[in-house]
C-alpha cells in the first residue's frame, strides 16, 4: 500500500510538470558560461526535472547502500552473539549436569556406606540374637539340683 501511494504521488507531480511545460512552450535563452543556445522552455523545465530526479536517485542510492551495508554488518554481530550464547548455554548446561552427577554420585556414596554400617549393625545384632538363643536352648547345667 505504501508503494502504491509513492507511485501514484510520483504520477501526479509528472503529470504537474508536463502540464506545466506544454503551457510554457515559448523559446528561451539558456546561457551556458561561453555559448548561449535557444531551447524551448518545455525542454528547459522537463530536463530540469530528469536532472533533478537524477541527483535525488544518486543521493538516495548512496544513503541506500550505506544503510545496506550497515545491516549487513549487524546482521553479522547478531549471528555472532547468538553464536557466541549457543556455545556458552552449552558449556552452562555441561558444567551443570555434570556438577549434578557428582552430587548423584555423592549421594548414593553415601548412601552404600550408610546401608553398609546398618548392614554390619544387623548382623552384629542377629549374632547376638543368635548366641541368646543357643544360650536359651541349651541352659547351662545345674549340677547341685
Amino acid at each position: 500500500m505504501k508503494k502504491q501511494w509513492k507511485v501514484f504521488l510520483g504520477f501526479i507531480l509528472v503529470l504537474l510538470i508536463v502540464i506545466f511545460a506544454l503551457s510554457n512552450s515559448q523559446e528561451i535563452p539558456v546561457n551556458f558560461l561561453i555559448k548561449k543556445i535557444y531551447l524551448s522552455l518545455v525542454l528547459v523545465i522537463i530536463g530540469s526535472a530528469l536532472i533533478g530526479a537524477l541527483v535525488v536517485l544518486l543521493t538516495s542510492g548512496a544513503s541506500l547502500f550505506q544503510q545496506r551495508k550497515e545491516i549487513k554488518k549487524l546482521k553479522q554481530t547478531i549471528q555472532g552473539y547468538e553464536t557466541d550464547n549457543e556455545q556458552k548455554l552449552a558449556e552452562e548446561k555441561a558444567t551443570f549436569q555434570r556438577e549434578q552427577e557428582n552430587e548423584i554420585a555423592l549421594l548414593k556414596a553415601n548412601y552404600e556406606s550408610l546401608l553398609k554400617e546398618k548392614d554390619q549393625a544387623l548382623a552384629a545384632l542377629e549374632d547376638s540374637q543368635a548366641a541368646d538363643t543357643l544360650k536359651k536352648k541349651n541352659p547351662p547345667v545345674d549340677y547341685y539340683d
